[in-house]
């Protein structure tokens, strides 16, 4: 027995020495070892589902926060590790009940405190999360995680210097709190504080989630120090859809005005879109190898969210010239006459519209910025009587869509393979009416009007009070009156204005 207990030890303080060395990997492998030689010991289990949890192995640290429980069920640790676990595979109301465990072992446990804050953030209750940070704070005022909450909260609340506030002390505490960065660069795009806010946004590699997605490595990163003049760039796709067709614009500045030879990889479904970007752009596919499709290595690589920090983007020198993609001929000919064939009188207005995402909105999931079925359905049915048509431009559906579906609404799902469909159809239509996704992205690069329908509170590219966007000049922003409240009479009257003077 004594013999088992100095390996656990030895074992233990070799993980120590790993958690130090921020080598999570190691850490697990020598605190896996001790728990061999020392299975019930609550402090290397403690240790090791807070290793696992930093690696995001949700269920196998889900196992050991039980087995710690069930040796010491008073166990701080324990509970609240539970409750993340819980919380990052969406399961808010246990989450909750395990944070509230903890603070009945401790009242004054600022982690429980926090992450109970989180919880009911997310669950939208606001008064009582603001109590939980606040709490947090008073107990522990240079709480990095208490000030990273209460900035997210404020942000909710549409509080958003007080909330930069917030980040911008956690940054005093620790200046290398990555999370904090990166929420402060959000804060200050949305204020317009390019400079800055671009700078800080380049925090994201460092950050959960997203970490794990950087690519091309071992190709060095070009974040606009070097000249591109005769130099072979990748350009790499990255996020959303949406994000890569909103900064596909800044690829024919490399090429016509910086010399650059490049190369854009992107995902199957955007590759048709991307190919008449410019000529001399070589589109490539995210789905195979980079060596099977390119001789030799470029000299540099450049995640496409980075180029507005890597040309220095203001907001007085946003490139918003459109349209910069363009819709193929030969599809919008098709879709010409598929178009001629439905309209049941001479030619109405066509409206094409898209009322849900995939799903995730800000990096969560979340259908916030979707307009509800029911909502479509009123919008739809009102204007029926003023010769107007009504496309959807989604590939998606619920099935209860399709029972409820009105006679002037047209679904075009089986003929929308890729975006270049897309636009095709997008291009045949003489108003878009979209949510904040790639659908809006995708209108306003082709330069159609378009309505784009902005949640309450914005995602940070749309920024605060403003009815227009700064990217895309043919679109115009409609904002949720109040938080999940959709104005459907401005929709509808902005419709209407736009059927009658023929522009927005």
């Amino acid at each position: 027995m004594t013999e088992n207990l100095e390996l656990a030890r030895h074992h233990f303080e070799l993980a120590l020495i790993a958690l130090n060395q921020n080598n999570d990997v190691q850490a697990e492998i020598e605190l896996r070892n001790a728990l061999q030689h020392s299975p019930s010991r609550p402090s290397i289990l403690a240790n090791l589902s807070a290793v696992l949890i930093r690696q995001q192995k949700w269920i196998e640290a889900k196992k050991i926060c039980a087995n710690l429980l069930e040796i010491e069920s008073n166990s701080l640790e324990g509970c609240i590790n539970l409750g993340i676990c819980e919380q990052h595979t969406d399961n808010l109301e246990a989450a909750l009940r395990h944070f509230n465990r903890a603070l009945e072992i401790n009242p004054k446990s600022a982690t429980a405190l926090v992450n109970k804050g989180n919880i009911l953030s997310e669950k939208e209750i606001f008064d009582a999360a603001r109590t939980c940070f606040e709490s947090a704070l008073r107990l522990e005022p240079n709480s990095e995680e208490g000030h990273i909450g209460l900035g997210n909260l404020l942000n909710e609340l549409k509080d958003y210097d007080l909330g930069l506030e917030h980040f911008s002390k956690t940054l005093s505490i620790n200046p290398n709190n990555f999370q904090a960065q990166w929420n402060k660069s959000l804060s200050l795009l949305r204020l317009g504080q390019y400079e800055e806010g671009w700078r800080l946004y380049e925090s994201r590699w460092q950050i959960s989630g997203m970490a794990e997605h950087a690519k091309h490595q071992d190709i060095p990163l070009w974040l606009g120090e070097s000249p591109l003049a005769g130099k072979t760039i990748l350009i790499h796709a990255e996020q959303g859809f949406g994000d890569a067709i909103q900064m596909s614009r800044y690829l024919p500045i490399l090429v016509n005005q910086m010399g650059a030879r490049v190369i854009f990889e992107v995902n199957t479904a955007l590759i048709d879109l991307m190919r008449p970007l410019d000529s001399k752009i070589k589109i490539i596919n995210s789905n195979i190898p980079l060596s099977q499709q390119v001789s030799g290595r470029p000299d540099f690589q450049c995640p496409i969210m980075s180029l507005p920090f890597a040309l220095r983007t203001t907001l007085d020198s946003i490139p918003n010239h459109t349209p910069y993609l363009y819709a193929n001929p030969e599809k919008r000919d098709l879709w010409r006459k598929r178009l001629a064939n439905i309209s049941s009188r001479n030619r109405p207005f066509r409206i094409g519209i898209t009322w849900s995402g995939s799903g995730h909105y800000a990096g969560k999931k979340n259908s916030k910025r979707d307009l509800p079925f029911d909502c479509v359905r009123s919008l739809v049915n009102d204007l029926s009587a003023h010769s107007i048509e009504f496309h959807a431009i989604q590939k998606e559906f619920k099935n209860d869509y399709l029972l409820k579906q009105p006679h002037n609404l047209f679904l075009h799902h089986d003929f929308l393979d890729n975006f270049a469909d897309s636009a095709a159809l997008i291009a045949e239509l003489d108003l878009i009416v979209s949510i904040d996704t790639a659908v809006g992205h995708l209108a306003g690069a082709l330069g159609q009007r378009t309505l784009l329908l902005i949640p309450d509170p914005p995602d940070f590219m749309a920024m605060r009070n403003i009815n227009h966007s700064l990217w895309y000049p043919s679109v115009s922003l409609i904002r949720q009156e109040s938080r999940g409240i959709w104005p459907l009479e401005n929709i509808k009257s902005t419709i209407l204005k736009t059927v009658k003077i023929g522009s927005i």
